[in-house]
């Protein structure tokens, strides 16, 4: 019973430690990949520096400006120069590659169509940079005051699956608000409630509504989705944008007007060009290293900025691309490679899963290299539980030399008497699987509890929400259980052995002679 109860409680420590583990990795996972996709494809230098890239540059069908993957993409004709009305293309240029039919290769459209084969979610994107200048409303006393910021622009990745999840819908006393400057607001309200007050109608009860099943009339001030695809509400002059929580926290409300500030080139200077804009909502970058200075915005807006310059991104990340959301990456990153080798195009393509995006991939070996040092760590605490199990079978065959002569005596052989000792050895360490295993099932449903115990106890938070979450995973996890079920009874076996070995090797003659 001994034997059973540490072994139990040291199964138990291990599957809860572990399965809080592996819960904290997968939602780290998740922040990481829940604004970008798990699957991305970027252009490489290959492509680049191709004249199918650089041919619009000269091209007077292409005002003369480069075009991102979506704009190529949506292209009537993959060729745009013109040997009538534009120049020759210089001669360090590399020549055009033709397909057996004599037009120009399109490594785009061509990736479009076969990313279309494996049937999953995907999107080109754009990241460009400006100057944002937004304007705060405060109250009648202090007036409105300004917030200007460099800032990323990420182009509205709408067929992003779980992108519902991180928009975070509008407080009721923005919803007041809007609803006072805009009584058409009421119609997008949930459960709207109104009452007069004074004179004048207001919003008592209510809450925004977000899912459509198809293109509201009018739409809400407030981004949206239209069949699990996402949409930002525009303006007469203005753009609505999606900003980090961080400006939510920091006093900005949806309706908050500004605009961004990006230098374009002109035929005789830089000018600044300004794109008005007004804030549709905020969204939880999660732990992207730019997420406090990165914003949502429409397509048109970072298509704009790359046709003016290009951005380049501070940690690496390419800067246009391709995102696949999948539920299998690895999967159908090799089935893409192979599909871009034989349509002669996988030079042009850099096909990365999340484990090797620039922001992460040292994260997601910390965190490899941090599983395998917490399975080490545990397989040395069970390999020293189940140690108890030798020190008490060598107790017990120190007391029953007896009955184990008596059996040899009778004809037992020694594999029957070394197999009595080792089969209690792994009766006792899958006991103690089953109990420590029941146990951890428990505490892992009342894990809030137990966090609740610790905080108090600490006098602040035990588990910061900033780097944990607002609670703590309480899934078992099935490699851990596997794991347990596994390593326990071959150790518990193990162990049982020696002292199996040594009742084995008792002679019947000494004993019964000394008895």
């Amino acid at each position: 019973m001994m034997s059973v109860f540490v072994i139990s409680l040291v199964v138990w420590l291990v599957l809860v430690f572990l399965s809080v583990t592996k819960g904290i990795e997968e939602n780290w996972l998740s922040k990481l990949t829940s604004l970008y996709a798990p699957l991305r494809i970027s252009p490489t230098e290959a492509y680049y520096s191709s004249y199918f890239y650089r041919v619009d540059s000269i091209s007077s069908s292409s005002q003369y400006t480069l075009k991102t993957l979506g704009e190529k993409a949506a292209a009537a004709i993959s060729n745009p120069y013109s040997l009538e009305t534009d120049m020759e293309p210089p001669s360090h240029w590399p020549r055009p590659e033709l397909t057996e039919g004599h037009e120009l290769l399109d490594p785009v459209k061509i990736a479009v169509k076969e990313l279309e084969t494996i049937q999953s979610p995907f999107q080109d994107y754009e990241i460009g940079g400006a100057l944002l200048r937004l304007g705060l409303r405060k109250t009648a006393e202090s007036g409105t005051s300004y917030l200007s910021q460099m800032s990323y622009l990420l182009s509205l990745p709408s067929k992003n699956p779980r992108l519902h999840t991180l928009i975070a819908k509008p407080s009721f006393t923005e919803l007041k608000e809007l609803a006072a400057s805009d009584p058409e607001t009421l119609e997008h309200i949930e459960n709207a409630v109104l009452q007069s007050i004074n004179g004048r109608v207001e919003l008592i009860s209510g809450s925004a509504k977000l899912f459509y099943d198809a293109p509201p009339a009018s739409p809400p001030p407030w981004a949206y989705f239209v069949n699990g695809e996402c949409a930002l509400p525009t303006w007469d002059h203005e753009q609505g944008v999606l900003l980090p929580k961080f400006y939510a926290d920091n006093g900005a409300k949806i309706g908050d007007k500004g605009n961004l500030s990006y230098a374009a080139p002109s035929a005789v200077s830089t000018q600044e060009q300004k794109i008005s804009l007004r804030v549709a909502g905020f969204y939880d970058p999660g732990i992207l290293p730019v997420g406090n200075r990165c914003l949502i915005v429409p397509a048109e807006i970072t298509r704009s900025i790359y046709g003016a310059a290009q951005t380049f991104s501070p940690d690496g990340t390419p800067t246009n691309g391709f995102f696949i959301w999948t539920q299998d990456p690895y999967k159908a990153k090799q089935e893409l490679k192979a599909r871009f080798e034989k349509a002669g195009i996988a030079r042009y393509w850099n096909i990365a899963t999340y484990d090797e995006f620039e922001f992460s991939k040292d994260l997601m070996q910390q965190f490899q290299s941090d599983r395998t040092l917490f399975l080490l760590i545990a397989a040395i605490i069970l390999l020293v539980a189940c140690c108890n199990i030798i020190s008490l079978l060598v107790l017990l065959v120190n007391d029953k030399k007896k009955e184990i002569a008596i059996l040899h005596a009778l004809g037992a052989s020694f594999s029957s008497i070394s197999g009595i000792f080792g089969l209690c050895g792994m009766i006792m360490g899958c006991a103690a699987c089953l109990v420590g295993s029941a146990a951890a099932l428990i505490t892992l449903r009342y894990l809030h509890v137990l966090v609740s115990f610790l905080s108090a106890l600490q006098g602040h938070a035990a588990f910061h929400p900033a780097f944990f979450g607002s609670s703590l995973p309480n899934q078992l996890s099935y490699d851990a259980l596997l794991f347990v079920l596994i390593a326990t009874p071959l150790l518990s076996l193990a162990a049982g052995l020696i002292p199996a070995l040594k009742a084995a090797r008792i002679r019947a003659s000494s004993v019964l002679r000394s008895e």
